[in-house]
């Protein structure tokens, strides 16, 4: 896959990639993926507290709660816009 198709497709799905070489845009568009990716309620009672708030932190996500229930909730909110 070229540098053009790396970044057709990270721009395809509103990914931003600023690495000027293939390994670099690589990279970025590795971990654009998975702040992006949408966490189901199974996946994140399968998480910690500290793990669900670590990747909220990564995501810019606002976690008040203090209850894992209450978190998980907060976490959906905030992923669901």
């Amino acid at each position: 896959m070229s540098e053009s198709e790396i970044m057709s497709i990270a721009s395809t799905r509103g990914y931003t990639i600023t690495a000027v070489n293939k390994s670099d845009m690589i990279d970025e568009f590795i971990a654009e993926q998975k702040l992006n990716y949408m966490f189901t309620q199974t996946e994140l009672n399968r998480l910690t507290i500290n793990e669900i708030t670590d990747i909220a932190n990564a995501r810019g996500y606002v976690i008040t709660q203090t209850l894992k229930a209450d978190i998980i909730q907060e976490f959906l909110d905030e992923q669901n816009g």
